[in-house]
């Protein structure tokens, strides 16, 4: 999602590089260096702050969602707030959407939204580059 972020950042002119994104992840830093069955263990320990994170978001009325944010000349990705009914609230499944909020829609962004991941379309994604790197090369 850091990438994704940085190409919207780029076209837009910023001149940022991946280092310039700030990323918050799903889990605390001192869980990289984990093996995956020490990681897969250690998992549960973060429950219980994240039922406390999405409890306190329903009491406001939001959810939690994994979003970028490109705004102001800098980019963030991780856990953010926002309200239960905005588009980004509302978004379900393998869904992704892109919202711009801009002079001409503000304070109604105008979302683009559709199919994001998935098995059948990154299969699909595969695939085709493959067959691209066969015909090219």
């Amino acid at each position: 999602m850091a990438r994704k972020a940085l190409i919207l950042a780029r076209g837009l002119g910023w001149r940022l590089d991946l280092d310039d994104v700030e990323v918050q992840g799903l889990y605390p830093a001192d869980m990289d260096g984990l093996t995956v069955a020490e990681f897969m263990e250690a998992l549960p320990r973060l429950d219980e702050q994240f039922q406390m994170r999405v409890a306190e978001a329903a009491s406001a009325s939001k959810v939690l969602r994994f979003a970028a944010q490109v705004e102001n000349g800098a980019c963030r990705v991780g856990p953010t707030l926002v309200s239960a009914g905005s588009p980004l609230g509302r978004l379900s499944g393998t869904d992704n959407l892109v919202e711009f909020t801009t002079r001409w829609y503000n304070p109604n962004p105008l979302v683009v939204q559709g199919r994001g991941a998935g098995v059948d379309a990154t299969a699909a994604g595969v695939l085709s580059d493959i067959i691209e790197l066969a015909y090219t090369t």
